[in-house]
């Protein structure tokens, strides 16, 4: 018996002396992941929690996801996803507004908000939670969550369809590692990017940057958007304290683009010359003929 009790005190000493790694409770990151499934979101209460303790309607979309079934906005994601749709040539309805007169203006200049939730109107676009008008797109975005319905409590004056927010990448203490994709897609679409994580000083400061270059093609002819994205963030974690739960964290990300695009309509051609020169009797009674 005494060298299995020296085996187990020995054992012991080794899981002492290994270092503790502590997540803080306001991040969730996508190594928790297991390929589609998640188990943690910020989106409930802003702090880390379990989705089995949350008591609305969200759902997580990971990396490994988007991965398989190709998507990289919310044009391409959404479809796939409960109780959403897609407005215009990716979606299951025309997205023209209730009006009197069909306009596609707003779609057209913002594709992200070409989409409804629950049926009602379109989800806020969210960054890290913060709201935003930029859209997100698969080269610097780790997991999804859609939040379906009001966000008043947590996130203020909101959209009663709900939220879809992207989590950013963040740098890591990790390893240093990098990834180059190519995409070829229908009609001569192509696409690239990278991604690159260092570590500067173990524990301390690592930096992380990645790039996409696109040129979506469409059927229509003439219809493209073409995108040059950069993106960079660093993490600063400084040692000011000894004790294990004392730490300061500081992040800081950013990013750069341009987009040009002349996306696919899907209204006919509107002819107000026509009716300009159209002779008429301004005698004759409507109501009689």
């Amino acid at each position: 018996a005494a060298p299995e009790k020296s085996k187990l005190t020995e054992t012991n000493t080794r899981l002492e002396d290994a270092d503790v790694v502590e997540l803080t409770p306001f991040e969730v990151t996508s190594t928790r992941d297991t390929g589609y499934q998640a188990s943690e979101t910020l989106a409930g209460t802003r702090i880390r929690t379990d989705l089995k303790d949350v008591g609305s309607a969200i759902s997580v979309v990971t990396k490994e996801f988007m991965k398989d079934i190709g998507a990289t906005d919310n044009a391409t994601l959404l479809q796939y996803t409960p109780n959403a749709e897609v407005a215009g040539t990716r979606g299951t309805y025309a997205g023209l507004g209730n009006g009197t007169s069909l306009d596609e203006t707003g779609s057209l200049r913002s594709p992200g908000g070409a989409q409804r939730v629950r049926g009602l109107a379109s989800a806020d676009n969210t960054r890290d939670y913060f709201g935003t008008d930029i859209p997100w797109d698969g080269y610097n975005v780790d997991r999804i969550d859609i939040q379906r319905g009001p966000n008043s409590i947590l996130f203020g004056l909101g959209s009663p369809a709900g939220i879809v927010n992207a989590t950013t990448r963040n740098a890591d203490f990790n390893r240093n590692r990098g990834t180059v994709e190519t995409r070829f897609g229908s009609f001569g679409t192509l696409r690239g990017t990278a991604d690159y994580n260092q570590i500067i000083i173990p524990k301390v400061l690592s930096i992380r940057v990645a790039g996409l270059w696109s040129d979506e093609k469409y059927q229509q002819e003439g219809a493209f958007q073409e995108s040059k994205r950069f993106y960079g963030t660093l993490r600063f974690e400084p040692q000011l304290f000894k004790r294990r739960d004392f730490r300061t964290s500081i992040k800081a990300k950013f990013e750069h683009g341009d987009i040009d695009a002349n996306r696919p309509r899907i209204l006919p051609p509107q002819d107000s010359i026509t009716p300009w020169f159209r002779a008429v009797d301004t005698n004759r009674n409507s109501l009689t003929g």
